[in-house]
């Protein structure tokens, strides 16, 4: 009751300083000298000022107490880990931190950051021994090289199956993951390589690329084979280049006379046989040959 509390606006602000601090309402409310959490929904209601300092200091005591460095924790889970635990089957369990907390406190807590890494290096040292060079800790030499191929405009996945020197690709995700500075220049090289792949159209790959059009392939098919660009490149040549808009588009004309004679090579061997036999040899250069009628760079219209 109002008469209890002489000192009501004293009481508010140490209220309202408590919680800004971590503190909750009901766990307040507790203490003797305080009052019951009822009245001070009561006097939420009828004080204006003290409804939003509390709104307030909740958002403070809420980040406080999901975000807020406890030593003591960090030291407990810290022990944990140079355990041998595991660190996500530590988190979000009694007296450890959550993901999100352990997340910015490993953003922001360099002392945290470096006994992490310390401990993660050695638990790599000691993966790496035991399964005998099949587990590869993060080298910087090795990110080096991958990082000038793929500005060079080298496809990371291609030059990752196909160059037994570099590490498969789940190492290179993990890199990423762990190395935060190294995933970014990767980003970086990863647009600088697409340029650097759209501007390296020679005569020599033009003239592969409409050989393997006129016998039957198209230009996804095509980014699919060791040696040749992406499908966006390719597509984004027939966007930009009319020259080569245009060879592809003969090439394209070829190709329905390469399925043409092909179905006509089937017919002329098939002798005597029954339609429905070479209905099924002929199935599959038909399918693909309407699959090939959506050229590229063709735009088709809606029907009125």
């Amino acid at each position: 009751m109002s008469f209890a509390y002489p000192a009501r606006h004293l009481i508010k602000a140490a209220i309202v300083e408590r919680v800004a601090l971590g503190e909750t309402v009901t766990a307040i409310c507790e203490a003797a000298e305080m009052p019951c959490a009822g009245s001070v929904q009561v006097w939420r209601r009828a004080d204006p000022a003290f409804a939003r300092d509390l709104a307030q200091a909740r958002v403070r005591g809420d980040w406080r107490r999901r975000f807020a460095f406890d030593e003591a924790k960090a030291e407990a889970f810290l022990a944990r880990v140079r355990a041998g635990e595991r660190i996500n089957d530590l988190l979000d369990q009694p007296g450890m931190p959550s993901q999100r907390t352990y997340i910015h406190w490993r953003r922001t807590q360099g002392a945290f950051a470096e006994e992490l890494w310390r401990l993660k290096g050695a638990r790599y040292a000691e993966r790496a021994r035991r399964l005998g060079g099949r587990f590869r800790a993060f080298d910087q030499a090795v990110a080096d090289r991958i990082y000038v191929r793929v500005v060079r405009g080298e496809g990371l996945r291609r030059m990752l199956e196909t160059d037994p020197s570099l590490p498969c690709r789940v190492v290179v995700y993990r890199w990423r993951k762990e190395r935060p500075d190294w995933d970014k220049a990767l980003r970086l090289a990863f647009r600088w390589g697409r340029r650097a792949r759209g501007g390296l159209r020679t005569p020599e790959l033009t003239e592969a690329i409409l050989a393997q059009i006129v016998q039957g392939a198209s230009l996804r098919s095509l980014s699919r084979e060791p040696g040749m660009p992406a499908a966006g490149t390719l597509y984004g040549w027939v966007k930009r280049h009319a020259d080569f808009a245009a060879e592809v588009a003969q090439a394209c004309d070829w190709r329905e006379d390469w399925y043409l004679d092909q179905m006509q090579v089937i017919l002329d061997e098939a002798g005597p046989t029954s339609g429905e036999v070479l209905r099924r040899r002929l199935a599959p250069l038909r399918t693909r040959h309407a699959r090939l009628q959506n050229r590229p760079g063709r735009r088709w219209r809606a029907p009125s």
